[in-house]
């Protein structure tokens, strides 16, 4: 038997209240009131409480989606035109999919037929208190202009736009304590995330966060970032010209060559020995520095190649703190100029962000079994021809 929580109704001509949630992450009671097209009716204090399930894994995981195309639907809304017109397209589809996980979340009560439009589903719908979904004009608003843009050609103005925004916000925001028990914004998107030794430092991060410890959690988002490529360049590289046998490894580097300048033969006299060092010293200190600028250059062009967005790696870049590794092979967050920026919307910035990279590079990500020595590569061989040409499975 699924586990329910307590509604109880408010006496108040208030908006729904928003669910909280404690330090253990468990849901607590919420409350609501009946909507009428967005307008709030009275409510009879001696109804009787309603419940709303406790959403599961699988529902979770769909709203985490929700809550990742809204946030990507509402970043594009804010493009200039002609860049913004679509974000009223993905903004309804939002919407609707947020009321098909609802339905199965809820179960399809009214026995509504999915094949209507969704804005005369969502019309005839009602919450486990009993009222109306709230925020329907907003939603029959963003449905005419998705229609009149899809199947008319009418473009969508700014103002039209900005509309569409603000009634998905209201819409996705009134209804999911309603519906789900839990406010739209505490809807966790970390599960999505595949990689799951980033997954877990972005789950301390967010713990961090949410106790106000603004130090430790951008911490862990840069060494959610840090893992995130370091696994995706190992054992990756970009083969040499024709000319440069040299490969470019795409592999993360933790130390740059210990470069060592002498002067050979030594002279006998002293003042030319003593001019020799200090060109040697000179030299020495100059190639270092060269070092620094291309381990810097590989870097960025790892992290280019693995498909980051980079203007936004930019600004995560200036925030976050820089990752190092001791000879022991532990990895630690040094804080720097970045830290006069430690915000909570930095923080949720440098979060959606490396959450975002990390579904970039799980799209795209493959492993090949390359050979490292000759004997591995005899082995190889041998393994081929006695499968018919083809590298066996367990090698691949």
């Amino acid at each position: 038997m699924p586990m329910t929580l307590p509604i109880r109704r408010p006496t108040l001509y208030n908006c729904p209240s928003l669910a909280t949630r404690s330090q253990h992450g468990q849901m607590a009671p919420v409350s609501a009131p009946t909507y009428h097209h967005g307008i709030p009716e009275p409510i009879d204090p001696s109804a009787a409480s309603t419940v709303v399930p406790v959403p599961d894994a699988t529902i979770m995981k769909r709203l985490g989606y929700i809550r990742l195309l809204h946030h990507q639907a509402v970043t594009q809304s804010h493009a200039p035109a002609p860049l913004n017109f679509s974000s009223v397209l993905a903004l309804h589809d939002v919407l609707e999919y947020f009321f098909i996980v609802a339905l199965a979340h809820l179960g399809n009560r009214h026995g509504l037929d999915l094949k209507s439009p969704f804005v005369e589903n969502a019309k005839k719908f009602r919450a486990p208190d009993g009222g109306r979904l709230f925020g329907l004009d907003g939603v029959h608003r963003i449905g005419h202009d998705r229609n009149g843009f899809k199947h008319n050609g009418s473009v969508p103005g700014v103002d039209q736009v900005e509309q569409a925004r603000r009634d998905a916000a209201t819409f996705l925001e009134g209804n999911c304590p309603r519906l789900f028990g839990l406010e739209f914004t505490d809807i966790s998107m970390l599960h999505i995330v595949p990689q799951e030794p980033v997954r877990e430092h972005l789950q301390a991060g967010r713990t961090a966060a949410d106790n106000g410890q603004l130090d430790d959690a951008m911490a862990e988002v840069a060494m959610a970032f840090d893992q995130l490529i370091a696994d995706w360049g190992r054992g990756k590289y970009l083969p040499g010209s024709a000319f440069l046998t040299e490969t470019f490894s795409l592999q993360a580097a933790w130390s740059r060559p210990n470069r060592r300048v002498e002067a050979f033969p030594t002279p006998s006299d002293q003042g030319v020995r003593s001019a020799m060092s200090g060109l040697a010293s000179s030299v020495k200190e100059a190639l270092e520095g060269v070092d620094k600028e291309l381990e810097t250059i590989r870097n960025v062009l790892r992290i280019q190649i693995s498909g980051v967005e980079m203007a936004q790696y930019a600004r995560f870049a200036m925030i976050a703190p820089e990752i190092s590794m001791s000879m022991n092979g532990d990895r630690r967050a040094a804080h720097s100029s970045g830290e006069f920026h430690y915000t909570r919307d930095n923080y949720d910035f440098c979060e959606m962000f490396v959450m975002e990279s990390a579904l970039r590079i799980g799209l795209r990500d493959f492993r090949y079994w390359m050979p490292q020595t000759y004997g591995d590569w005899d082995r190889a061989k041998a393994a081929m021809g006695a499968n018919g040409g083809r590298l066996p499975e367990d090698m691949q």
